[in-house]
């Protein structure tokens, strides 16, 4: 259900713009876990939140092989201007679903909330969060 909230989210979005959108939904969110855990606990996190997206997006896969520190957003976001919108939609869902359930259970559900919170504004994060997330 929480992956469709946010696939909503982005539909509002001409499908020229999907993966720009999509990509600054990541960045966002980068720019606010980076500022809790730093550069190499954030590329960990997002390794490991790809790895589990590869095998419903197996696109990824390669990426994900090849991620290296100062490059994994840049490689990401390569690998998503080559996909159609509604494949963008849906990946890009599911990474941030499985990055905050990461998150979440290593920070817990309010300062995960509070971060998304801070990256994104209250409508993407009961998206992401669902029942978990207080406004």
């Amino acid at each position: 259900m929480k992956p469709q909230k946010i696939k909503i989210l982005l539909e509002r979005y001409p499908d020229e713009k999907t993966a720009e959108i999509a990509f600054t939904l990541v960045e966002k969110v980068a720019a606010a876990v980076i500022k809790i855990i730093g550069k190499d606990g954030f590329n960990a996190l997002y390794a490991r939140s790809l790895s589990l997206t590869v095998p419903t997006f197996p696109w990824l896969a390669v990426r994900v092989m090849t991620l290296q520190d100062d490059d994994m957003l840049v490689l990401s976001k390569n690998s998503f201007v080559a996909q159609p919108p509604a494949e963008i939609r849906a990946a890009s869902s599911l990474l941030l679903i499985t990055f905050s359930d990461i998150l979440c259970r290593l920070l817990g559900d309010q300062l995960t909330a509070r971060i998304l919170h801070d990256a994104f504004g209250g409508e993407i994060v009961e998206a992401v969060m669902g029942d978990h997330y207080e406004s």
